[in-house]
């Protein structure tokens, strides 16, 4: 994750103060630097808990924001010209998008200006897609964000609070808040909370089995029968307490299947998600799939195969070259990768937390070139596309925002000029009793 907290899961800012002063607050554990690595580590926390999210997961899902990794320089600005868009020719199943020029000024050093190529894209996505909208989590914001973009948000990004496994296990808000939501949950789920968490072993024997059910009874309760449920969230970010490293990766895979076992004779009919962070190593190995390939937990508990991809440190998209190269990175399992594990395993994929990431954290910035490959990532995966959140961050700990903040205007534009095209035969989140 790009630093969350629970209070919610990364160790950056928390995430998201929420709209009440009364809901709980959440983080995701921090992660503070990715060892052995250069880029961002994503999950420096997890949103909420304990308290309504303010801003999303510090860093990224509104979790805790991301305190540590070195501070860097913010890259020079130059001026780039605007694109001029182009209308493309409708297809046979979905329109196309007509732009208009998208005006670009003080772009960071060696990022295009708006590409202007949005309209060569097929307009009308067939994939669920929704946010993590930062700011604090709540029907309200998510469906404004749908409205800002010109569609509704199928799927919502959401994390409990994790401080102790009591909070973990009673962190019934997070979820509760949700209720009218129409769409689908995607839901962080750590395996151990930051404090007193004991260890994976213990969790893959039975020792907090009274937390799994209660998390699988709070989606029942709620009739969230359908969540994406991601059981140990980022498996290689050793920056929260469950990360995997080569020597963990044994008990990581018997903790995720005990933990699945046991919210699906609760709650049957969970989608249960397994995914790394892209590019990032896994601590201790010797081959660049080992992030994939050693922490899988296997074919007959996970439905969906993902991984969280930001535009920072070695994934940092800002031409053709060094896009094809974040696809499959030298050292690690990327987009491009996960995408064929899924395939090769009959799974579906998900990139359940993807965005820009600011120049301050050693990202691209506003960077509508990485929002447009995105994009036609998107459409060649979409036939196993499960779903996709944008994370909508504002706080600086990631600066991803696209909506509700002027960090990135045209990053904005892009998005809304892609996303916010009609959806023709888009699948419409499943139907569920209030």
């Amino acid at each position: 994750m790009a630093g969350m907290s629970f209070d919610g899961p990364h160790d950056r800012p928390a995430p998201w103060p929420g709209p009440s002063a009364e809901a709980p607050t959440m983080a995701l554990p921090g992660a503070e630097r990715l060892p052995g690595t250069e880029r961002l580590p994503m999950g420096e926390q997890l949103p909420g808990a304990g308290r309504p999210p303010a801003g999303g997961p510090a860093s990224r899902r509104g979790g805790p924001a991301a305190p540590r990794r070195r501070r860097l320089r913010s890259r020079p600005v130059a001026v780039a010209g605007a694109a001029v868009a182009v209308l493309a020719v409708a297809g046979a199943v979905a329109a196309y998008v007509v732009l208009r020029p998208v005006q670009v000024e003080d772009a960071p050093d060696g990022v295009p200006a708006a590409t202007g190529r949005a309209a060569s894209l097929p307009a009308g996505r067939t994939w669920p897609s929704g946010a993590w909208t930062g700011g604090g989590i709540s029907v309200e914001r998510i469906d404004a964000f749908g409205t800002w973009r010109g569609q509704p948000a199928d799927v919502v990004t959401t994390y409990p609070a994790y401080q102790t496994w009591t909070e973990l296990k009673e962190s019934d808000w997070h979820v509760g808040t949700l209720d009218a939501f129409h769409g689908r949950i995607s839901y962080g789920l750590p395996l151990l909370p930051k404090q007193d968490g004991g260890s994976l072993a213990d969790v893959a024997a039975g020792r907090h089995d009274d937390v799994w059910r209660a998390v699988g009874q709070i989606m029942n309760d709620h009739h969230r029968g359908d969540t994406f449920v991601r059981i140990g969230l980022e498996a290689n970010g050793t920056w929260f307490p469950w990360g995997a490293t080569a020597a963990r990766a044994d008990e990581y895979r018997a903790a995720w299947r005990h933990v699945q076992s046991v919210l699906k004779s609760v709650s049957p009919k969970l989608s249960f998600g397994f995914d790394i962070t892209c590019g990032s190593p896994l601590e201790g190995g010797g081959d660049r799939m080992d992030n994939l390939n050693r922490l899988y937990p296997g074919d007959d508990v996970v439905d969906v195969v993902g991984c969280d991809h930001y535009d920072s440190y070695g994934l940092k998209s800002r031409n053709g070259g060094e896009w094809e190269r974040t696809l499959r990175p030298p050292d690690a399992a990327g987009l491009a990768d996960v995408a064929d594990f899924a395939r090769a395993h009959h799974k579906q994929f998900a990139v359940p937390e993807w965005g820009m990431t600011s120049t301050d954290r050693s990202g691209s910035g506003d960077n509508p070139f990485f929002i447009y490959q995105m994009y036609g990532f998107f459409q060649q995966n979409k036939d196993i596309l499960a779903y996709e959140n944008y994370f909508n961050e504002m706080d600086s700990s990631l600066g991803s925002a696209v909506w509700d903040s002027n960090q990135n205007p045209r990053g904005a534009a892009e998005y809304r000029k892609l996303w916010g095209a009609p959806a023709p035969n888009l699948r419409s989140p499943a139907s569920r009793t209030p």
